[in-house]
């Protein structure tokens, strides 16, 4: 089935495979909203109220786990290319979404470091310049690791396992042109 845009275009969609960007970002919101809740639990089990820095960290863990999952979506959809067997699936999603949640999410944080510590730092593309952002991302990177860490383990682990099992048993989605 080929639609009248399509051939003036000269690029055919299947009707399979146009509900492909939708999946992506459904699952992206779903690993999202999945993350976001443990952090919600792990926060209140900590016995931290909902202050302003906890809702903070609440949606930051929210953004980078949307923007890691939909890396890590297009990380196995790329891989399963050249390996469509089951273990290598599950291992492309699960490396991408441990690496693209606990990734991004550490960007976003070294982003709100370096809003705040902006006014200090010197002039933009200076060897000082340079030699702070490369201090400020370290320390961004290093405090992330230490609080994050709390936060996702043990339970992220488990998390990720089981979407990566469910995508490595769906069945195969390939963009065809």
């Amino acid at each position: 089935m080929v639609s009248p845009a399509s051939l003036k275009s000269g690029i055919r969609t299947l009707p399979e495979n146009r509900w492909l960007p939708v999946r992506a970002l459904g699952f992206s919101l779903v690993w999202a909203l999945l993350i976001t809740g443990l952090v919600t639990i792990e926060l209140a089990l900590a016995n931290q109220g909902m202050t302003a820095r906890t809702t903070a960290v609440v949606i930051l863990f929210a953004l980078g786990s949307f923007a890691g999952a939909l890396f890590a979506r297009a990380l196995a959809a790329f891989l399963s290319r050249f390996r469509p067997q089951q273990s290598a699936r599950f291992a492309a999603m699960f490396f991408g979404l441990i690496t693209g949640t606990v990734g991004m999410t550490a960007f976003f944080h070294f982003l709100q470091f370096r809003s705040y510590y902006s006014m200090t730092h010197s002039d933009i593309l200076t060897v000082h310049w340079a030699i702070e952002m490369i201090m400020t991302g370290a320390n961004a990177v290093y405090i992330f690791m230490i609080e994050s860490a709390m936060l996702l383990l043990p339970w992220g682990l488990p998390l990720a396992l089981a979407a990566a099992w469910d995508y490595a048993t769906a069945p195969i989605e390939r963009k065809r042109q």
